[in-house]
């Protein structure tokens, strides 16, 4: 057991109580590593996190037949950290690295992290916290596409909150209204009902997906279900053991294709904070908070922003919408400001009856002609998210009338 004084110097430890680095060490292990050690080899399939203690290593990347460095590691360096890919799913590794001095190094396998995930979230959390400063830096750093389609993340602290619903509609408005492709991506891998929602017959899933894993756009399509109002599904696995198929590099590499030659991504996912839901809010431009006026939920959505603080989320990025707005024994719109100590960006008043006419015929909003308060109050989210005005607000007559007051 690697001794906690080593653990307290290590920056991506910090804030860490005792008794989680006690945890903590027991599944590190101390690798001594004399110069010119090879570590890994590009290729390799990722097994193990490594954090330098002490020593130096260089990171190089073949080109052409060449090794080419990168660039250097060293134990002052706040980011002493590498291979973090191997957590996110056992990727191969995207680089060689190898000992540039006389090292130490402390090491921790894929499976003993998955053992930490499980039995601490909080620890997990805050590893996941380091690994996604990372990758957010990385993606900076990359080279920007001729054509990137924007990602939005739905979530929800909470079950119950509409959050499946919003996630459809908004996709049906951003297809309808705004005339986008939008790719709507199902991460509520065990029990995701998308597909069910929109009466959509299911033959691949996500889960199919990476058993065939592609980067040519004119393959994926074949595992993309069209819906009739013009945007795209990826359904959730038909089984909830396939769930533990799909990783975070699946997803990124499937978010990088889909970018490509779609306006909007949307993903909608489970209410947990777990490594996938994570790697999908770092990929984002926008983070959907849904949650409706009762105390659980306002209790719940203090505690999904302090993490979203913690995971130092531009607020800009971050946009919370109170759902069933004006619903019988619920909160105020102040009331709840108030508690969670930030406004409301948007809000969906109640209209409790054809949500539940939406899930009994499984259609969308824009299927139906009846009135709808929540097909309106999605149009400040569809201009928001697009930065466009829309003259023709819905079919609905409430729709109208908010239109020729507009003019």
């Amino acid at each position: 057991m690697i001794n906690i004084n080593l653990l307290k110097d290590i920056a991506l430890f910090e804030g860490l109580e005792e008794s989680d680095l006690k945890k903590i060490s027991g599944v590190v292990k101390e690798k001594v590593a004399p110069k010119g050690t090879v570590l890994f080899k590009e290729g390799d399939i990722g097994d193990a996190f490594y954090l330098l203690q002490q020593g130096a290593v260089e990171i190089l990347k073949n080109e052409g037949g060449k090794e080419k460095l990168v660039y250097t590691i060293d134990e002052k360096d706040p980011n002493d950290f590498f291979g973090e890919l191997a957590l996110c799913g056992g990727a191969p590794r995207n680089a060689t690295v190898r000992t540039t001095k006389d090292s130490t190094l402390l090491v921790i396998s894929k499976s003993d992290f998955d053992m930490l995930l499980r039995l601490n979230s909080f620890i997990a959390l805050r590893i996941m916290t380091a690994l996604s400063k990372r990758l957010r830096s990385e993606s900076r750093d990359a080279s920007v596409e001729a054509k990137r389609g924007k990602a939005i993340v739905v979530f929800s602290p909470k079950s119950g909150s509409g959050k499946t619903i919003f996630a459809t509609n908004l996709a049906a408005g951003l297809s309808k209204i705004a005339g986008a492709k939008v790719l709507l991506i199902d991460l509520d891998l065990q029990f995701g009902d998308l597909a069910f929602n929109l009466a959509m017959k299911v033959k691949r899933t996500i889960a199919d997906l990476v058993e065939n894993p592609t980067d040519k756009f004119e393959v994926l399509k074949e595992y993309i279900i069209e819906h009739k109002t013009g945007f795209a599904v990826l359904p959730a696995p038909l089984k909830p053991e396939q769930s533990e198929t799909i990783t975070s590099a699946h997803l990124r590499a499937l978010v990088d294709v889909v970018r490509k030659h779609f306006d909007f991504i949307i993903i909608d996912t489970h209410s947990l904070f777990q490594d996938l839901t994570i790697n999908a809010m770092d990929l984002a431009d926008f983070i959907h908070l849904i949650m409706i006026p009762n105390m659980n939920h306002i209790k719940n959505m203090h505690l999904c922003l302090k993490v979203m603080e913690n995971l130092k989320y531009a607020p800009e990025k971050i946009k919370l919408i109170l759902n069933r707005e004006g619903c019988q024994y619920g909160r105020t719109k102040e009331e709840i400001e108030a508690g969670l100590k930030r406004k409301v960006d948007f809000t969906l008043k109640d209209d409790w009856k054809q949500v539940c006419e939406l899930l009994d015929h499984q259609k969308t909003l824009y299927e139906l002609d009846s009135d709808s308060t929540y097909r309106d109050d999605l149009f400040p989210i569809l201009e928001a998210v697009t930065g466009k005005k829309f003259e023709d607000r819905g079919k609905g007559l409430i729709g109208k009338i908010k239109g020729w007051f507009a003019s």
